[in-house]
C-alpha cells in the first residue's frame, strides 16, 4: 500500500500546567510492530497555548495559556519593540521540553504567526513543530505569513478547511458529484500560498457546520476531502473531535478506525494520520477521550495500518 504509515497526533484541546502530565503519558504509549518489536505508538502532540475564539474574553477564560504573554507581546511591537524584548509564552517552553524528551512533534493552533511562530525558532527542530490555521480563519495572508517561519526551518505546516460547504451537503459529498464545492476551493486554494515547502503540508478535515448535521458538532465530508487532497497533491489527516464533538463523543473510537481504513484506490489510503483531543482541558474537554481509550485506538489501527515511528 502506498501510504500504508500512518501518524498519530493526540493531545489535549489547550496545554495548561496541569495536563502536561498527560502528553508524557500519552507519550509513552507503545504498541508491537510488524517485526515483532516494541515501538512508540503516538507521534505527535497538541501542544496549543492560544484558542480561536468568534468572542473575545478579556479576562484571558477559555482563550489559552499563552494569552497574558500574547498581550504583552502585543504592546511591546506596539511600542517599536521586537522579538527579543518579547516574553516567551509558556506553551513554547512546554513544546520545547516535550520535543527534547519524546521527539514527538509539536502540533499547535496559530493566530497571530508573527507574534507566535518567533518564539519557536531555535528550540523546536526541523520536521518536529506542525503549526495550523484556525477553521474560522480561512484567508491565504496569514498562512503564507506562516509558512514563511515553516520554511525558514524546515516545519510542516496543517491546513484545516472551512466550516462551510457552499452548496447542497447531501449532494457536494456525493461520489459523483462533479463540481467543486466553495469549501474545497478555498482549503486546496490555500496550499498555494505554502508552495515551496521541504516539509509536509497537510490539510486537516474537522468537518462542516451545516443545519442539517444532526449531533455531530460538524459533519465529516470525507469526498470532499478527498476531492480537495487529489486537488492540491497535500497530505490529509482526520480531526475526529471536531466532527464528533461532545454528543457524539462515544462515536470517536470508531469513526476513526473507519476514517484509516477508508481508501482512495486499492492502492492508496485517504488519510495518512488523524489530530485527535484526548485527557483533560479546561477548553472542549467534552469532546476528549481518555488515554485509555487513546491506547484501545491505536491498538486497533496497528492491526490493519503501520504506525509511524518517531524515533
Amino acid at each position: 500500500m502506498k501510504n500504508s504509515e500512518v501518524k498519530i497526533v493526540a493531545g489535549p484541546c489547550s496545554i495548561d500546567t496541569i495536563n502536561i502530565d498527560e502528553v508524557h503519558e500519552i507519550a509513552e504509549i507503545s504498541v508491537k510492530n510488524a517485526d515483532g518489536k516494541i515501538q512508540k505508538a503516538i507521534y505527535g502532540t497538541r501542544i496549543v497555548g492560544v484558542k480561536s475564539r468568534t468572542e473575545l474574553s478579556s479576562n484571558g477564560k477559555g482563550m489559552g495559556i499563552d494569552f497574558p504573554a500574547l498581550i504583552q507581546n502585543m504592546e511591546i511591537l506596539a511600542k517599536g519593540g521586537g522579538i527579543d524584548d518579547m516574553i516567551v509564552p509558556p506553551s513554547v517552553n512546554m513544546a520545547e521540553q516535550i520535543v527534547k524528551k519524546s521527539n514527538m512533534l509539536i502540533a499547535t493552533e496559530v493566530m497571530m504567526p508573527s507574534l507566535q511562530l518567533p518564539h519557536y525558532e531555535g528550540k523546536i527542530p526541523h520536521n518536529k513543530l506542525m503549526p495550523w490555521n484556525p477553521a474560522v480563519n480561512q484567508l491565504g495572508w496569514q498562512l503564507w505569513e506562516t509558512v514563511a517561519f515553516v520554511k525558514r526551518n524546515n516545519w510542516h505546516v496543517g491546513i484545516k478547511n472551512g466550516k462551510w460547504v457552499g452548496e447542497h451537503l447531501q449532494v457536494a459529498n456525493h461520489h459523483e458529484y462533479m463540481g467543486a464545492t466553495t469549501m474545497e476551493k478555498t482549503w486546496a486554494g490555500l496550499t498555494t500560498f505554502a508552495g515551496g515547502m521541504t516539509g509536509d503540508i497537510i490539510l486537516i478535515h474537522r468537518g462542516v457546520d451545516v443545519p442539517d448535521k444532526g449531533n455531530y458538532r460538524n459533519i465529516p465530508v470525507h469526498q470532499i476531502a478527498k476531492r480537495a487532497k487529489l486537488k492540491s497533491g497535500a497530505k490529509l489527516y482526520f480531526d475526529p473531535s471536531h466532527t464528533y464533538g461532545p454528543k457524539l463523543r462515544d462515536h470517536i473510537i470508531h469513526g476513526t478506525i473507519d476514517a484509516m481504513k477508508m481508501k482512495i484506490n486499492e492502492n492508496e489510503y485517504l488519510y495518512e494520520g488523524a489530530l485527535i483531543e484526548v485527557g483533560t482541558s479546561t477548553t472542549d474537554t467534552e469532546q476528549h477521550i481518555t488515554i485509555k481509550e487513546l491506547k484501545n485506538l491505536v491498538e486497533e489501527i496497528n492491526t490493519f495500518r503501520t504506525l509511524a515511528n518517531r524515533i
